[in-house]
């Protein structure tokens, strides 16, 4: 697991548990996922963190600032420490590190709910999405082109 830096923050960055970093890392997929990044993504992105009561290490509900700060800091990490992981392998990585995960439904949801969030369902999050469910056992791939490269 790869530990965040201080980001130039208004808050300081939460210690997560090793599960709710991920959770975070794949919601935030879905941001990523067209190449542009909305404000109205982040802002959902913080709303299904909320809904999903995700909290620190200590069992404190992350703060918007929070969220905000960690998907900040973590584009920093995507940009800088890891580019050439490729991104099939880290979003298997991601999906099977929550194989236990016990909301993953609601996670799902989620998911849905940041991909609407810029009023454009893009193919590459219906994809991802798409992925997702199959890992874990829901629906087959839904999307045309969703494919799981071993």
């Amino acid at each position: 697991m790869i530990n965040t830096m201080k980001a130039l923050s208004r808050a300081p960055l939460p210690l997560l548990e090793p599960q709710t970093d991920m959770v975070l890392r794949l919601l935030t997929q879905v941001v990523l996922a067209d190449g542009h990044i909305c404000p109205s993504e982040i802002d959902a992105l913080v709303r299904g963190a909320a809904r999903l009561k995700l909290k620190d290490k200590f069992g404190r509900d992350l703060s918007d600032a929070n969220i905000r700060d960690w998907f900040e800091d973590y584009q920093r990490i995507l940009n800088t420490e890891i580019p050439a992981l490729r991104k099939d392998v880290a979003l298997t990585h991601m999906i099977l590190k929550l194989a236990d995960w016990p909301e993953k439904q609601a996670v799902l949801d989620v998911l849905r709910e940041i991909s609407f969030a810029d009023a454009d369902f893009h193919i590459e999050e219906k994809t991802l999405i798409s992925i997702v469910r199959a890992f874990w056992q829901y629906e087959g791939l839904d999307a045309s082109n969703a494919k799981i490269d071993t």
